[in-house]
C-alpha cells in the first residue's frame, strides 16, 4: 500500500511541530541543550496527544548527527532512520504484546551493547502500564541506574496502574488533551497543504468530536476523503459521523427558552430522521447549555472550542435569560443526559425531557428581586405621602379629639381609623403604641379560641377605657364571647397587653336596621374591594411580580 494516512504523514518530526503541549516540550528542549536530560522519563495522557511522537523526537534530539540538539534535522541518515521506525539504536516496544518478564529480561541483556550507529540507546515502552508486576519487578534496578549510553521513555494512557517503585525512579510528563482551537488550525494546515476542501465550520465539528485528540482528528479526515473526495460539504460530513447538525440542536434550545414543547418534539423527530441518535443528541445539547452558561457567566473569550459566529449567536439566546435560569437548564439536562444514557427507552426520556424544560418557569435573580423591592418601596412611600398630605384638608376633625376604632369587615389597608372624642392621656400614649391588630395577635398567642372570636367580630373598639366587641349577627363566636370566662379571660389579656384596667363589653345587634347597616357596609366593602384592585401601586406590584390579588389582609394604619 503506498497511502499513508494523514496521521503518520503528518508526524511532528520537531519538537516546534507538537501541539498543545507548549511547556512539555520547551522543557524538554532545555534538557537537551544543557546535556541534563534524565535517564528515564514517562510520558502520560489521553490518547493521539503526542506522547510517542514526542518520545522519538527526543531519540532523534540526542542521536542526531548534528547533535544532541533542541532541533534535530530531520534529514541526517539517523533521523530518518527514527522517524521511519527502522533505527537500531531506537527499540519501541509494545508492553500489551510484551508484559512478562522473559521481555524485561531480554531488555536488561541488549542494554549492556553500545549503540550501532548513534549516540544513544533508547528504549520506548509504549502502554507500559500493561506490563505485569514481575516485569515492573525486574525492570526497577536497571531503571534505576541504566549504563550512561541509554535511555528509557515510558508512554502511558492510565499512569495511576504505575507501580510508584517505578514512577520514583523516572521524570514524568502529563501531557493535556490538544484544545479544539489548536486542533482546528492543526487539520486546516494539513487540509489546505493537501488540497482538500472543508467548510470552516466542518472543521470546528471535527476538532470537537475529536475531543482533544489529534490523531483521531485527522482519522476523520481521512474517513471523509475516502467517503467524498476532496471537497466536503457540512451536511454531508454530520451525516456520514453521526453528528447531531448544530442548527437543528440550536432550534430545540430556542424552543426551551420560548416555552414551545412542539417546537422542540418536532426537530427532535427531524434529527431521527437523519440518524442522530438520542444518547448522542442529549450529550450535544448539554454542550450547548454548558457554552451558553458560561458565555452569560464568563464572557465569550472563555469558550475555545466553537467559532466566533457560534458564540455570538448562543449570546443573543442567553441575553434575556438569568444565570439562575441558565444554571437550573443545565442541572436538568445534566441528569436527564445521564437519564438517557441509562434508559432501555432512550428516545422516550429525552422527549419528557424537552417537555419539561420548555415548560420550565423562568427564576428571577435575587438581585433583580431586590432592585424591583426597592422601586415599589419607593413608589409606596411617594404614594403614601401624597395621601397624608391630602388628609390635612379642611373638613379633617379637630385633632383634639380622638377615638381607635378596629372594623374587622372594612377593606381598607389600614384597618384603624381616627377620629373625635377627647382622650385620656394613658390611653392616647397606649393606643399610640399598640394596636388592636398585635392585641388579636397577642390573645392568639394565649387563647386561640378566643382570638377566633375576636377575629370574627364585625366591630372592635377602645374608646373611654371600654373594650367594646360588636357583632352584626349571633353566631357561635359571639356566643362563645359572651361567656363569662372568655370575658374573663379578654380582661386579663387586655390588662397585661394594654398595661391599663379596661372593661369588656360583647354586644350582639340583630335588629332590622342593623343588618340594613351590615348590607351597607358589605356594598361598601365590594366597592372598596375594586378601588384596591385598581390602585396604582397594586397594579405596580402586579406588574413587577407577575402576581395576581388573592386576599386583602387588614392592617394597621400608619
Amino acid at each position: 500500500m503506498s497511502y499513508i494516512v494523514l496521521a503518520r504523514k503528518w508526524r511532528p518530526k520537531a519538537f516546534d511541530d507538537v501541539i498543545g503541549q507548549g511547556v512539555i516540550t520547551q522543557t524538554l528542549k532545555n534538557a537537551v541543550s544543557t546535556g541534563k536530560i534524565a535517564h528515564a522519563l514517562i510520558f502520560s495522557g489521553p490518547r493521539g496527544v503526542g506522547k510517542t511522537s514526542t518520545a522519538r523526537i527526543v531519540a532523534m534530539a540526542l542521536n542526531c548527527e548534528k547533535g544532541p540538539t533542541s532541533s534535530p534535522c530531520s534529514d541526517c541518515a539517523i533521523c530518518r532512520e527514527i522517524s521511519e521506525g527502522k533505527s537500531l539504536d531506537v527499540i519501541e516496544i509494545d508492553a500489551a504484546s510484551h508484559t512478562g518478564v522473559d521481555d524485561v529480561r531480554e531488555i536488561i541483556e541488549n542494554i549492556r551493547y553500545l549503540p550501532s550507529s548513534g549516540k544513544t540507546k533508547v528504549y520506548i515502552i509504549d502502554e507500559a502500564h500493561m506490563l505485569s508486576q514481575s516485569a515492573f519487578n525486574a525492570l526497577l534496578k536497571t531503571l534505576e541506574e541504566p549504563p550512561p549510553h541509554v535511555l528509557f521513555i515510558l508512554a502511558t494512557t492510565e499512569v495511576h496502574k504505575i507501580p510508584v517503585t517505578i514512577l520514583s525512579r523516572c521524570q514524568r510528563y502529563d501531557f493535556k488533551k490538544v484544545p479544539t482551537g489548536d486542533i482546528k488550525g492543526r487539520i486546516k494546515l494539513v487540509t489546505s497543504s493537501e488540497g482538500i476542501k472543508i467548510p470552516e465550520e466542518t472543521l470546528y465539528l471535527i476538532a470537537q468530536e475529536s475531543d482533544g485528540s489529534l490523531r483521531d482528528a485527522l482519522s476523520i479526515v481521512d474517513q471523509l476523503i475516502a467517503t467524498f473526495g476532496v471537497e466536503v460539504k457540512h451536511d454531508d460530513a454530520t451525516r456520514i459521523l453521526g453528528i447531531s447538525d448544530k442548527s437543528l440542536t440550536k432550534s430545540i434550545l430556542e424552543a426551551i427558552l420560548n416555552k414551545n414543547p412542539k417546537k422542540c418534539i418536532e426537530t427532535l423527530n427531524e434529527m431521527s430522521e437523519k440518524g442522530v441518535s438520542p444518547k448522542r443528541f442529549a450529550e450535544d445539547l448539554l454542550k450547548v447549555m454548558r457554552y451558553l452558561l458560561l458565555i452569560k457567566t464568563c464572557g465569550k473569550e472563555i469558550i475555545s472550542e466553537i467559532s466566533d459566529d457560534e458564540k455570538s449567536e448562543l449570546e443573543s439566546l442567553s441575553k434575556n435569560e438569568s444565570v439562575e435560569t441558565l444554571e437550573i437548564l443545565f442541572k436538568l439536562m445534566l441528569e436527564a443526559a445521564e437519564d438517557v444514557q441509562k434508559s432501555f427507552y432512550p428516545r422516550m426520556t429525552l422527549e419528557v425531557t424537552l417537555v419539561k424544560l420548555s415548560l420550565l418557569e423562568r427564576v428571577v435573580s435575587l438581585d433583580d428581586i431586590f432592585n424591583k423591592i426597592d422601586t415599589l418601596s419607593k413608589k409606596i412611600s411617594s404614594g403614601n405621602q401624597s395621601r397624608h398630605e391630602a388628609n390635612k384638608s379642611p373638613g379633617k376633625p379637630p385633632e383634639n379629639e380622638e377615638e381607635t376604632v378596629y372594623d374587622i369587615n372594612s377593606p381598607s389597608v389600614t384597618g384603624v381609623e381616627a377620629r373625635s372624642t377627647k382622650p385620656d392621656e394613658n390611653q392616647r400614649d397606649s393606643a399610640k403604641s399598640s394596636s388592636l391588630e398585635d392585641f388579636i395577635r397577642f390573645v392568639k398567642s394565649k387563647k386561640p379560641i378566643t382570638a377566633t372570636g375576636l377575629e370574627h367580630a364585625d366591630r372592635i373598639n377602645l374608646d373611654n377605657g371600654i373594650l367594646k366587641i360588636e357583632f352584626l349577627s349571633s353566631s357561635i363566636h359571639s356566643d362563645h364571647l359572651l361567656h363569662q370566662d372568655a370575658r374573663e379571660n379578654l380582661t386579663k389579656l387586655s390588662k397585661e397587653f394594654f398595661d391599663q384596667n379596661l372593661r369588656v363589653k360583647v354586644e350582639v345587634q340583630a335588629s332590622s336596621v342593623d343588618k340594613s347597616s351590615y348590607q351597607s357596609l358589605k356594598e361598601k366593602s365590594s366597592k372598596s374591594k375594586d378601588e384596591i384592585y385598581k390602585d396604582p401601586i397594586v397594579q405596580e406590584v402586579l406588574k413587577i411580580f407577575g402576581g395576581r390579588v388573592v386576599k386583602i389582609k387588614h392592617n394597621e394604619k400608619e
